[in-house]
């Protein structure tokens, strides 16, 4: 029989890594505008980042350091990317073919579970090449995003919150800056949080959902599923 200071520590061990799970979120970067013929970079960070914590990627949550990220190009093929480990982050490139606009994103189930909840860590940032009208289609049942057109200091970004296409109203959605600031804004009845945007820089917006389900993972029973959502911008 384990003795009780074993149980108890193992127990901590578990909530910790239940709260880092929790409180941390993958985020996905690249420039809003690309173009045709030239390399575009993506970048993949898991952290805090409000707080500019970013994790090392050897002690990123679970296998989340597994994840794929893949582009949907205008003409709605894929292509996944090969992702060179950066020590805090993952980088990657792609190089645009056509004009239009190209999504990109990770979607990544937790092998482990925390406690009883199944993880699932996701992020999409759309990127413009040209003029073209062109637009990849997400295939993620859920969705958070923003306009390809950088938005100005002090101005307002619309952010939208769908679910299969259809808006999600009277959500959470937190908006953090680089400079550590960060609020909470509510979705209205079309699924979008209009949220201001006080300083220069890059911004990270994050919704979170959470179900009540029962099913079996990797051998693990579990009770209910969160998923946490982000995407970027940049503000000028």
């Amino acid at each position: 029989m384990k003795s009780l200071p074993y149980l108890f520590l193992a127990f901590i061990a578990l909530v910790l890594g239940t709260q880092q799970a929790s409180a941390h979120a993958i985020w996905l970067e690249s420039s809003a505008k690309a173009t045709k013929g030239q390399a575009q970079e993506v970048r993949v960070y898991y952290g805090e980042y409000a707080t500019g914590e970013l994790e090392k990627i050897a002690a990123w949550y679970s296998d989340l350091k597994a994840l794929e990220v893949i582009v949907v190009k205008p003409d709605q093929s894929e292509e996944k990317l090969t992702l060179q480990d950066k020590g805090d982050h993952f980088v990657s490139s792609f190089t645009p073919t056509e004009d239009g606009v190209y999504l990109i994103y990770t979607s990544h189930p937790t092998k482990d579970l925390g406690g009883k909840t199944r993880y699932e860590f996701t992020s999409q940032i759309a990127v413009q090449a040209g003029k073209s009208s062109a637009v990849a289609k997400s295939k993620l049942p859920y969705q958070l995003t923003v306009g390809t057109d950088a938005p100005k200091k002090g101005g307002k970004v619309a952010l939208h919150v769908t679910h299969n296409g259809q808006p999600v109203k009277d959500q959470d959605v937190l908006l953090m800056s680089e400079a550590g600031w960060s609020k909470t804004f509510k979705t209205n009845a079309e699924g979008i949080a209009l949220v201001d945007v006080l300083w220069s820089g890059k911004y990270v917006a994050e919704f979170g959902h959470s179900e009540e389900v029962k099913g079996t993972w990797h051998g693990q029973e579990y009770t209910a599923t969160w998923q946490g959502l982000t995407t970027s911008f940049l503000v000028k």
